[in-house]
């Protein structure tokens, strides 16, 4: 069976996500790629670990010589992730690896060049099309929009636990562990509310396992969606199974500019919110389903999800 290595194998989200997908597929032998540490993570049963080194290209050659397929979920922040990737993908093609996937899994390319912590993605996926139009390999980015998963975010006790899947981040936009509720909603120029694309971590694995029985990736973007729903009807369906009146704050692109004039520099989360805030009034979190096409993947939808962990 070909093998897919999966760099941050042993993340508990998109890693655990991608594993667990393909434990249902026996046609594929996952291999994890993980840094070594002094307290280095238990390695799920029956699937290998090799630690790899990822500033030294003799060892990721030596660790990728047997790999078809490599799929990158590191989470490195600032300067590093572009060296890291890079060093990546320069030893995929020197092991003989035929396809590989960069990291990325946020939004599509032009709304990424907005947000400033997530222009790196772009730098590498510049990187990645080059080597794909010399034919040195094959490629694919995967873009997934809103991780449904923000939506547990409040739930409280295992059922939290199950619906973050193993999600650790702190709410964005919508605020339904606050008191009281609030959803804040990016508009348009127009006024209106505009559209976002969530989806499940869970169904992110299974998108990407699909992919991998594609022949060709093709050096594109290969985007999936949960569900994409307007702001306004998110709201609705947040009051519907959470039983709380989610208080409903309009903000400005203006009002967001202003805002990102006050925040530090150096503080490149806050940053990052108000910009992904930003990109969303202008649409930038569409994500168009382009796996959802061609795979046969039913993604968990919105009011799905909202009914199964709050109702």
């Amino acid at each position: 069976m070909p093998k897919v290595a999966i760099a941050g194998g042993s993340s508990p989200t998109l890693g655990a996500s991608i594993l667990a997908a393909l434990s249902t597929k026996h046609n594929w032998t996952p291999v994890i790629l993980s840094r070594q540490t002094n307290n280095p993570k238990p390695s799920p049963e029956g699937i290998e670990t090799r630690y790899v080194d990822y500033t030294s290209h003799e060892s990721l050659v030596a660790a990728l010589k047997d790999i078809d397929t490599v799929l990158s979920v590191v989470l490195i922040p600032g300067p590093e992730s572009i060296t890291y990737q890079l060093n990546l993908l320069n030893a995929a093609i020197e092991a003989g690896c035929r396809r590989f996937a960069p990291s990325e899994f946020a939004m599509r390319e032009q709304a990424q060049a907005q947000v400033d912590l997530l222009q790196p993605k772009n730098v590498v996926w510049e990187a990645v099309k080059r080597k794909v139009e010399e034919k040195q390999i094959d490629a694919a980015r995967f873009p997934c929009g809103m991780f449904m998963n923000y939506l547990g975010i409040g739930i409280g006790g295992e059922k939290e636990k199950e619906a973050r899947a193993g999600f650790a981040e702190g709410a964005f936009l919508v605020h339904l562990d606050a008191e009281p509720a609030y959803v804040v909603v990016p508009v348009r120029a127009d006024g209106s509310s505009p559209r976002l694309t969530l989806t499940d971590i869970r169904d992110v694995g299974r998108f990407v396992a699909a992919a991998l029985e594609m022949e060709e990736w093709g050096g594109r973007e290969l985007g999936m969606a949960g569900d994409t729903v307007n702001f306004d009807e998110l709201i609705r369906f947040c009051e519907r199974y959470t039983g709380k009146k989610v208080e409903v704050r309009r903000v400005t692109v203006q009002q967001l500019e202003d805002r990102l004039k006050e925040i530090p520099e150096a503080d490149v989360l806050k940053r990052m919110d108000c910009q992904i805030a930003m990109a969303c009034a202008r649409d930038g979190s569409v994500v168009p389903g382009v796996l959802n096409e061609v795979c046969k993947v039913q993604p968990v939808k919105v009011e799905e999800f909202l009914r199964k962990y709050w109702g």
